[in-house]
């Protein structure tokens, strides 16, 4: 909520983060306040609130923030900095190479086209450029900033930059084209009856979002400074998870490092948070709640030495379709709700034993930890075992397919009688058994375990949790 301080000799303003949106205003702002005004008198952070001054907010610094923070991510300042570094001595192929990279930036986007015409860089005409850059260093970076749809086009509409305060909210999935659609946003097709919130402080949004193919801002408002805080440590995390993954030339998305922030750091979120989520494919702002409840489940995924990294794969069900395997597994945290649909999927393939146990373990996590404890696992990998040895490996895998198709088509009565006929063929008595006869689907991952177990490789170790 933002407040016009009238009696304040210091601040004219008073920004409080009442929703996500001023939340993330706040973020940015302070963002731009530290980068322009180094000195912290020209605002003030209270546990609560912001105070600064309005007149602090001109479109000149705004620029040279948007410049600095962004970098090369600037057509412009891309060009500008390898030109500063170009020297005809270097290595030919090297300069080549730049020739190229800056000649394409010149002609990047609407704005350089018109800046620098028909002009390339021939590695002679570099103080040309730069002389141009400079004289059109403002609109080269408002042009670039706007319409980029990693940065501002990304969050609101880049027709309302600078804009002042409106009726109608800037931000994408809030904005509205009144001429067009005004009468309809009211009650009873009255305009009077329309309630928004637009301030100028929702330029500084996009500045709050770390940055990937999916934006985040978490929206840990407990306090203001725990607002920057979680920022800085999510930032930190995501550039060491990056670099460890470009090692192993690996991609994974901006939500593995938070969910992996969570469940490795006792510090990071502990409580119910509220995180914005903005995938540029998309037109509007999603909400993700993190509640303490999965946020527990998270931590105990770590500590009880779940291999996470195992699910980190997509599974593909035809040539247009795959699934996201560590992503469902974490709407279902969130949601608290089972993974049952994620275990028949992968339970039909043996070769998918080690993914499936983990998956089996996070389940009970889910559930509360009531049934699988050590006991009841070795109780059931003990008459797997056991199965194993006394029967052919064809009837092994015929009895095993019976049980997957049995459970998948949720005929529990079936996945019972099949049991009794595989415990008198073998001769193996089944301990664990007595739980799914008196509830079947409170107990269901027992028999999940069970079937498992009966696809398990060699080359797994129960003890170490490890497949070698």
């Amino acid at each position: 909520m933002k407040t016009i301080l009238e009696d304040n000799t210091d601040f004219n303003v008073k920004l409080e983060p009442s929703d996500w949106r001023f939340s993330a205003s706040i973020v940015g702002l302070l963002e731009y306040f530290k980068c322009i005004y180094p000195l912290e008198t020209s605002y003030k952070v209270e546990d609560e609130y912001i105070l600064y001054n309005s007149e602090l907010i001109t479109k000149e610094n705004y620029l040279k923030f948007v410049e600095k923070k962004y970098g090369e991510n600037l057509h412009h300042k891309y060009v500008e900095l390898n030109l500063e570094h170009y020297n005809q001595d270097n290595n030919e192929n090297d300069n080549a190479y730049i020739i190229k990279s800056i000649n394409e930036k010149l002609s990047g986007n609407t704005i350089m086209k018109k800046v620098f015409k028909k002009i390339k860089f021939d590695g002679t005409n570099k103080d040309e450029i730069l002389s141009l850059i400079d004289k059109h260093r403002e609109e080269l970076i408002l042009e670039t900033f706007r319409n980029k749809t990693d940065m501002y086009k990304n969050y609101c509409n880049p027709n309302q930059l600078f804009n002042e305060s409106q009726k109608y909210c800037r931000l994408v999935g809030y904005c509205i084209d009144a001429p067009k659609k005004g009468k309809s946003t009211g009650f009873g097709f009255n305009m009077s009856s329309f309630v928004g919130q637009d301030i100028q402080e929702f330029d500084f949004i996009p500045f709050a979002f770390l940055n990937d193919r999916e934006s985040l801002f978490i929206n840990d408002n407990y306090e203001i400074n725990r607002l920057i805080s979680t920022k800085e440590v999510f930032q930190k995390k995501i550039k060491d998870d990056i670099e460890k993954l470009e090692q192993e030339n690996k991609y994974r998305g901006i939500k593995y490092s938070l969910f992996k922030g969570i469940m490795e750091s006792s510090d990071f979120i502990e409580y119910d948070v509220e995180v914005i989520v903005k995938d540029r494919d998309k037109d509007y702002f999603e909400t993700l709640y993190i509640r303490k409840q999965s946020i527990d489940i998270l931590k105990k995924i770590n500590n009880g030495k779940i291999d996470y990294n195992a699910l980190c794969f997509s599974y593909k069900i035809n040539d247009n379709y795959y699934i996201d395997i560590y992503k469902k597994v974490m709407e279902c945290i969130l949601n608290n709700t089972l993974l049952d649909e994620i275990i028949d999927l992968l339970l039909k393939d043996k070769k998918n034993y080690y993914t499936v146990y983990q998956l089996i373990n996070i389940n009970d996590l889910i559930r509360g930890e009531k049934i699988m404890d050590d006991k009841m696992r070795k109780k059931i990998h003990g008459c797997a075992n056991e199965v194993r040895k006394k029967i052919p490996e064809n009837k092994l895998e015929s009895y095993r397919q019976k049980l997957t198709s049995s459970i998948i088509f949720k005929d529990y009565d079936r996945v019972c009688q099949i049991l009794l006929q595989l415990s008198s063929y073998s001769d193996v008595y089944f301990s664990f058994a007595d739980e799914l006869f008196m509830d079947f689907e409170q107990n269901k991952d027992i028999a999940y375990t069970f079937i498992n177990a009966l696809g398990k490789s060699n080359k797994f170790n129960e003890n170490t949790n490890e497949q070698n």
